[in-house]
């Protein structure tokens, strides 16, 4: 078996140009074969300086991300840069021009740690315009799709309402918005396919700005399949069909070794019976808790699976001990 490369995703960027270099460098010199840093957050700001989104203050005045980026090509360690999709937040450009765009849920509009309706064309093209603008003006091998889905009980929206009464005849709101409601069980595929659909949509055209730039596309995706389709509408085993992902990394958090090498082998199956070019990178937590002994005993468990690579959230919780061991991946667990 051919010894796995490691990701590691990064939640935040440094807030100095001297501390985005020294952790490219610790990660390079460790072997690290892909960085992840998030550059679109939950909160709706963005940490680079956009024209499309508004910028987190930090992060103003300066271009955290084109660091990066030109440190980690000139030690040759890949980099995809990631964005929260459909979750937004009191910093969201989109949500304060675009009201409207606001998912509902539970009969309101959702606040705070908000979310925006993706089956709104304004919604996509925002989104697609800050993944143009990474894709067009930073030397990055890839873009990284995350929050690519619904959450549960949402949404609810005019839009959804009249789209869903024109396709299926029915109105998604027959029994009201006291509590969640999915549609009664002879409609349930009908539901999971027009809920999947939009999502779906935003994948492909991802995909089509990414080839268009010579990037690639990856994504962070719900690990148990295939309850993800009813759940949050995520048919990522749909999006391998078409060869729209590079690159996938199945969120697989469990803190039992156990789990999470029983799901690796599930995923390892969805990846090989489309037949495609995608790569699987298994998604795993470093929990602060462990020794790195039981952090590298999870993860050479999982590893021998047989993926392409491990993907580690977040970059921050590994420590210099973690690195040293990771060469060791590809051995016999």
């Amino acid at each position: 078996m051919s010894t796995p490369k490691i990701a590691t995703w990064l939640h935040s960027l440094p807030r100095t140009p001297e501390a985005v270099r020294a952790t490219v460098q610790r990660l390079a010199d460790a072997g690290v074969d892909l960085l992840i840093p998030c550059v679109k957050q939950t909160d709706g700001l963005v940490d680079y300086p956009s024209v499309v989104a508004n910028v987190r203050p930090e992060y103003q005045g300066w271009d955290a991300l084109m660091i990066a980026a030109e440190e980690a090509n000139r030690r040759g360690l890949a980099i995809h840069a990631w964005c929260c999709d459909f979750v937004e937040g009191t910093g969201s450009r989109l949500l304060a021009e675009h009201p409207e765009c606001r998912a509902v849920q539970h009969g309101r509009a959702t606040e705070g740690w908000s979310w925006a309706c993706p089956r709104r064309p304004e919604t996509q093209e925002y989104l697609l315009a800050i993944y143009r603008e990474l894709i067009d003006r930073y030397p990055v091998q890839g873009v990284h799709l995350d929050y690519v889905r619904y959450a549960d009980g949402f949404c609810y929206c005019d839009a959804c309402r009249e789209s869903y009464q024109r396709e299926t005849g029915r109105d998604l709101l027959t029994r009201g918005f006291d509590t969640w409601q999915q549609p009664d069980a002879h409609d349930m595929d009908a539901w999971i396919a027009w809920r999947c659909a939009p999502v779906t949509a935003f994948v492909r055209a991802a995909r089509a700005a990414a080839a268009a730039g010579g990037k690639a596309l990856s994504a962070a995706v719900f690990p148990y399949l295939p309850g993800q389709l009813q759940d949050v509408g995520q048919d990522w085993e749909g999006w391998l069909a078409e060869g729209l992902l590079d690159d996938i990394m199945p969120m697989t958090y469990s803190m039992s070794t156990r789990i999470a090498a029983e799901r690796t082998r599930n995923h390892r199956a969805a990846v090989a019976a489309m037949k495609g070019q995608c790569r699987l990178w298994e998604g795993l937590v470093r929990h602060r808790s462990w020794s790195a002994e039981r952090f590298l005993r999870h993860v050479q468990t999982v590893a021998a699976q047989g993926v392409d690579g491990i993907c580690i959230f977040d970059e921050p919780n590994v420590t210099d001990a973690d690195l040293a061991g990771l060469g060791a991946l590809g051995t016999t667990a």
